[in-house]
């Protein structure tokens, strides 16, 4: 099984969601596809590391991929850009979740990454969904009225229930490479609740 957090645009916190939904998840292998390595560098402040792996070119990114065939779960960082790997990237996996914040310019860059998941859906003869997850929202905003005319309009994207507001509690944990579930500090309180309801809502999508 294969999940891939991905948008072309950067700033939208993938590298945070991604070591959350780990936390949650415990895949065997995680793809940093970031060229910041952000996955990487956040793996060496754990105690516990997980199995960060890196690749320089589409032979070694579809080596990784193809653990997925002997019933390992893969969860790749996409970086914030288009590219060839990361199209790669986002045809191999099962899920594709889409980070998506409240800014005035975020319908800018769904709409561009909207046009990306067709030209990859028409290469590849399939039709990819992604899934919006609303990240690092204010914590007392519950509508995202434009945002929500868009998705309900497009052909390649769709919103996710579970909403991630801003918390104090996730750059603290992520000081520690954790994510707020595992972070003692944490793992009671409102935001691990909210990114344990985001890992759930990925489990149900996926089955597993």
């Amino acid at each position: 099984m294969i999940i891939a957090i991905a948008h072309n645009k950067g700033g939208v916190g993938k590298s945070t969601l991604a070591v959350n939904l780990a936390a949650n998840l415990r895949p065997d292998i995680i793809i940093d596809q970031d060229t910041h390595q952000s996955m990487v560098i956040l793996n060496k402040l754990r105690e516990e590391p997980f199995n960060v792996v890196t690749s320089n070119n589409r032979a070694e990114l579809i080596g990784h991929l193809k653990e997925s065939d002997n019933g390992k779960l893969i969860l790749i960082d996409c970086g914030g850009f288009d590219s060839d790997l990361n199209r790669v990237a986002i045809a191999a996996a099962d899920m594709v979740i889409i980070p998506a914040n409240d800014d005035t310019t975020e319908l800018i860059g769904l709409r561009n990454f909207d046009d990306v998941l067709a030209s990859i859906s028409k290469e590849m003869g399939t039709h990819i969904i992604g899934n919006v997850i609303f990240n690092r929202t204010h914590p007392n905003r519950k509508r995202f009225e434009d945002v929500e005319s868009f998705l309900d309009n497009s052909k390649h994207m769709r919103r996710m229930e579970s909403v991630i507001p801003r918390r104090k509690e996730v750059p603290d944990a992520l000081r520690f490479g954790q994510g707020v579930t595992e972070n003692k500090a944490s793992k009671h309180s409102i935001a691990s609740r909210e990114m344990q309801r985001f890992a759930e809502e990925v489990k149900t999508k996926l089955n597993i």
